[in-house]
């Protein structure tokens, strides 16, 4: 009888290299296992610490006075002020070190409250419904659709275009313009990738400006003309304007339209589990949180040490860069047994795929809401949903998902 012997520390270290070298791994929880079976607090060969544990990067998500690792990667680039990408990106709440981020996160979530997500429902039903009825009839003969262009792309943005007051019919090219610019939201690109993402901001901001000219000559009622407005309070300059409403548009999409894709073939590969789900709507509430932790869209985040800290027993020394694996805390078999099971009735607590601490994504209640409503009309519209070809895969460190998901639709 033979035993797998333990992963070495200079296998660990080839592990995290996988991660960090674009393009990002279709598969990265092998890799998180030979992490947390080294060290769940790992001190690589780069000098990067990897936290995989879910305790651990817990604990690091919520210490107040690490500053984003984000901002300290991109500001290693020493032309990183001539990339208009980057510079919307460290303008951008996610990137911001205190006090800037206490205050323009403050100003965000008082435009952004829970009550004008929940004045949003009627709308959500609205769009699921349409949506849904759109699939009915282009799957009708049999024929293959696409799920992220026909669903996980449009019901999104279609929801965060009424939030902001955006024309729907724009919303397809900002999409893609924001799916672009993203790509250098981990520290991990290509030169190709930066590229992408200048010419997406360049013509993200050209959009935005024309969008912002109009809402001050014509204020409404909606999040960009609250936000508009405390520009003109002096709450925020310029760039921090343009950068908070590029970043709330494309959070405000992104999750949900990762989670759908990711969510619907979790569903197709345990059928027994989308079964289950058809027969009892009353677990929707766990499932929802279940498929976030599974499908592990969001896979990371970082910080700068500010001074020496200690995790999970190991110190740490200031001023380095740790790595919080958010997909491996959500598999981590000490926080949830047999990690790598879909369990729609799931109950072990709360998963990291919105983070947690100061940088807690309070856009998540709004994704939970448009899960809610549109995967239990999907599986009860559709008895019968089944992959058609190989899904198109978006493989960069940070946010992973599909461009594409063929499938055929039953009823």
């Amino acid at each position: 009888m033979t035993t797998e012997a333990t992963p070495t520390t200079q296998q660990a270290d080839e592990a995290l290299m996988k991660l960090l070298s674009p393009p990002f791994p279709d598969d990265p929880f092998p890799i998180y296992e030979t992490l947390q079976s080294v060290n769940r607090v790992h001190k690589s060969a780069l000098g990067i610490y990897a936290l995989s544990g879910y305790e651990e990067v817990t604990e690091l998500l919520k210490m107040p006075d690490v500053h984003s690792g984000a901002r300290a990667a991109a500001q290693m680039r020493e032309d990183w002020a001539e990339h208009i990408s980057l510079r919307m990106y460290l303008n951008s709440m996610v990137t911001l070190n205190a006090p800037d981020h206490g205050r323009v996160r403050g100003l965000a979530a008082r435009v952004f409250t829970p009550s004008k997500i929940k004045k949003m429902q009627p709308a959500v039903e609205k769009r699921t419904d349409e949506l849904i009825n759109e699939l009915v009839e282009r799957s009708a003969g049999g024929e293959p659709v696409d799920i992220v262009e026909l669903l996980a792309m449009p019901f999104p943005v279609a929801v965060i275009s009424d939030m902001l007051g955006l024309p729907y019919e724009d919303g397809k090219r900002t999409w893609e313009l924001a799916d672009d610019w993203s790509r250098v939201f981990s520290g991990v690109y290509t030169d190709e990738d930066l590229a992408a993402a200048d010419a997406a901001a360049e013509e993200l901001t050209g959009y935005f400006n024309d969008v912002i000219k109009a809402v001050r000559a014509e204020p409404k009622d909606d999040l960009m003309s609250a936000l508009v407005q405390e520009a003109a309070n002096g709450k925020l300059d310029e760039e921090e304007l343009m950068a908070l409403i590029l970043f709330l548009f494309t959070a405000g999409f992104a999750a949900t339209t990762n989670l759908i894709a990711t969510g619907v073939l979790a569903l197709i590969e345990h059928p027994d589990e989308l079964k289950r789900w058809r027969a009892d709507k009353s677990i929707t509430p766990t499932a929802v949180e279940e498929l976030l932790r599974h499908t592990a869209h969001t896979t990371a985040s970082s910080r700068l040490t500010t001074r020496p800290i200690t995790i999970g027993g190991t110190d740490i020394p200031e001023g380095v860069l740790v790595l919080a694996l958010l997909s491996a805390a959500n598999r981590d078999p000490a926080r949830f047994p047999d990690p790598h099971r879909l369990d729609l009735s799931r109950d072990n607590g709360a998963h990291l795929s919105f983070s947690a601490g100061g940088h807690f994504c309070f856009g998540g209640s709004l994704a939970r809401m448009e899960a809610a409503d549109l995967f239990p009309k999907l599986i009860d519209t559709f008895t019968n949903i089944e992959l058609a070809g190989t899904p198109g895969r978006r493989a960069i460190m940070g946010l992973t998902g599909y461009t594409s998901l063929p499938v055929t639709l039953g009823r």
